[in-house]
């Protein structure tokens, strides 16, 4: 009865073989300046390195696509001057469904003395390459 005791209750998760997992609190970054395309890429990017399911892959996907959906509709309701501030703000919604499917994975591989990966490189591609995408998108659609 109290062999339970000393069995740790966290155990490393499965993490595939390629490149370690970005830190998920690491992504507010992109989120708040490239938009939400930018953290859903990263986004799923991550749960693929955190070996997570389709559903949690599908999740973030859904999101961003339903973010940037909304960000387009609204710039064109309300204008391009709002198109920033409208862009973080689904950005960070995004990052929140990010942070909700992958911080357990994240701990559980930190855990088993994991080192998370560097989003340097990633974060910056992802800002300038889907910000700049949303804003093409913006220009098509508001104009």
């Amino acid at each position: 009865m109290n062999d339970d005791l000393f069995r740790p209750t966290i155990t490393a998760a499965p993490v595939a073989a390629g490149d370690p997992p970005w830190r998920p609190s690491s992504i507010v970054y992109p989120a708040f300046l490239g938009g939400p395309l930018a953290v859903a890429v990263l986004g799923v990017l991550n749960a693929r390195r955190l070996s997570l399911g389709v559903n949690q892959q599908l999740a973030v996907a859904a999101a961003g696509l339903a973010a940037v959906a909304a960000r387009l509709a609204l710039t064109a309701l309300l204008g391009q001057t709002q198109a920033r501030i409208l862009g973080t703000v689904f950005g960070l919604l995004v990052w929140g469904v990010v942070s909700m499917t992958q911080k357990k994975a994240f701990r559980a591989y930190e855990y088993g003395n994991g080192e998370p990966a560097s989003l340097i490189g990633a974060g910056l591609a992802a800002v300038i390459g889907c910000g700049l995408l949303e804003n093409i998108l913006i220009a098509v659609v508001v104009d």
